[in-house]
């Protein structure tokens, strides 16, 4: 056989045995994927533990704040140097505005969907949330009472359960999605243009005020309240 059929023969089962490793590696790194963790690429870092949170962000990625036995932040890696916080007493405020200096963008254009999540917050318990210039959701808490306020903020909701009251305040522009939850009472404040969607929401008690230019949708289990007047 002459050399360079030898040397062709070599170098078609280094490739081989290349790829066949290659592959070995990949299946390997697949298999530790956990592939029910929507953020395991993203950065960890310690969050103090606190029932109040004062949030103000740049509207160009979504804020989850949800329920966890463990207090922590997750961050994708891209925005991580954009995050700050403090702590005053039982109040933490979270700052992940990322210079954004772009022409304001209206919270009703996000109503529909989440943006792609730029800050997970895990916290054990929340009782009050201010938001502002933040695309949120907030789920899986089930406090005692609970306070909102919203200004140029769009706000989602899911699988909150309240034993006591609900207090939410929208303003400046602000919209709130509230989804499949259960409240003992809930009073929704909607100020100026502000606007409220209740998708299969469910109250024993519900007291709107609501301004003539504000917008509210009721669907589902929410349609309850039909005699809902502005």
């Amino acid at each position: 056989m002459k050399t360079s059929h030898i040397l062709f023969v070599i170098t078609v089962a280094i490739t081989l045995m290349g790829m066949v490793a290659t592959n070995v590696l990949l299946k390997e790194q697949y298999r530790k994927i956990d592939w029910s963790d929507a953020y395991q690429s993203f950065e960890k870092k310690p969050l103090p533990p606190a029932r109040h949170l004062i949030v103000r962000s740049a509207p160009t990625a979504e804020i989850v704040i949800e329920k966890s036995s463990a207090t922590q932040a997750l961050l994708l890696p891209s925005m991580a140097q954009s995050y700050k916080t403090r702590q005053q007493g039982d109040t933490l405020f979270i700052d992940f505005t990322m210079n954004y200096d772009s022409s304001p963008r209206d919270p009703h254009n996000d109503i529909n969907d989440e943006l792609p999540a730029g800050l997970v917050l895990r916290l054990p318990e929340l009782q009050s949330l201010r938001a502002i210039d933040t695309r949120v959701t907030l789920r899986n808490f089930a406090p005692d009472r609970l306070n909102v306020s919203l200004q140029n903020t769009r706000l989602r909701t899911h699988n909150l359960t309240v034993g006591g009251p609900v207090s939410l305040t929208a303003s400046q522009n602000s919209f709130v999605v509230l989804g499949d939850d259960r409240y003992k009472a809930l009073q929704l404040t909607i100020q100026d243009s502000s606007g409220a969607q209740l998708n299969n929401t469910q109250t024993d008690a519900f007291t709107p005020i609501v301004s003539p230019k504000s917008e509210v949708q009721l669907r589902g289990k929410a349609l309850h309240w039909l005699t809902l007047k502005k």
